[in-house]
């Protein structure tokens, strides 16, 4: 089993529900060890990028959950882009009734499915 640190980037204010649901169902859906790394507070200072930064450095991906508006979301294109410079793989999921938009320079969003979701970790981390 690996070891993995996701950092789930999400639109703070709307998506926290979201978050909860992806911890809650990875702790019996993934056949991997997932440590949350997100951060706890919205997006508002350089202090804030810099703890971003940071949170990401240690994690080994960086899955984004997308909302209805995560693709308008500031502090999740700034985590994206955290994500690129430090060479972190980045993919988005979203539930399999929505149909929102995902952050714009990324692969599509693949389905909230734990079958799928274990399979792009695996393709993106070995």
């Amino acid at each position: 089993m690996a070891r993995l640190s996701i950092f789930a980037s999400f639109e703070f204010d709307k998506d926290k529900k979201l978050k909860n649901e992806f911890f809650g169902e990875a702790k019996t859906r993934t056949q991997h060890r997932v440590r949350n790394c997100s951060l706890r507070e919205a997006y508002p200072t350089q202090e804030w990028k810099d703890r971003a930064r940071e949170a990401i450095h240690e994690c080994d991906i960086v899955i984004v959950l997308v909302g209805q508006d995560t693709h308008n979301a500031p502090g999740v294109r700034d985590e994206v882009d955290i994500a690129r410079s430090l060479r972190k793989p980045v993919f988005q999921i979203r539930r399999r009734k929505d149909n929102y938009t995902g952050v714009s320079g990324l692969e599509s969003p693949i389905p909230w499915r734990w079958k799928r979701i274990n399979q792009k970790i695996d393709e993106l981390t070995n």
